[in-house]
């Protein structure tokens, strides 16, 4: 019994130091920014949810996506409560994810080194019948955090190379 505990004991380490090798040497090949030019263009007929999560703030391309996630359903969260009676605010269907990816926020943001993450919805914020769709949209983006923004259909593809 007690060689079979030693032996799992012994096997977990080294496959929890093997996971570490492996997540190491997959995330320093990531942290080299992406230029703007890298980043994929964003469909002007979509909705953008875009990131720019702080690699201070998140060490990896998983946390990242998650900070990025949990930021935007707090943001609802909190829109529905100020403007909905809690009723849910939702968007269409996802469309598309790009990222997170290694990349600087924008100088207007303040240059920093970044996680680029952008998820593509269709247009227009739904569920709330007590508010338009300009001021779910204004309410939600001052509910996310500094580092994340909405763009509504029609302005994304302008002011993503900015």
């Amino acid at each position: 019994m007690r060689i079979q505990a030693v032996t799992i004991s012994t096997s977990t380490i080294a496959l929890l130091a093997l996971q570490g090798c492996a997540t190491l040497s997959g995330t320093s090949s990531r942290t080299n920014p992406v230029a703007a030019g890298y980043i994929p263009a964003a469909d002007p007929m979509l909705d953008h949810y875009i990131a720019w999560v702080p690699r201070d703030r998140a060490q990896t391309a998983t946390v990242a996506a998650a900070m990025t996630h949990i930021s935007l359903v707090n943001a609802r969260e909190e829109t529905a409560k100020l403007l909905c009676h809690g009723e849910w605010v939702m968007n269409g269907e996802v469309t598309d994810n790009i990222g997170p990816l290694p990349a600087s926020a924008p100088e207007s943001a303040g240059g920093y080194p970044a996680w680029y993450y952008r998820i593509s919805h269709r247009p227009g914020l739904h569920g709330c019948q007590s508010a338009d769709a300009g001021k779910l949209y204004h309410t939600l983006r001052e509910n996310l955090p500094e580092w994340m923004d909405i763009e509504p259909a029609g302005t994304a593809a302008i002011s993503l190379l900015e």
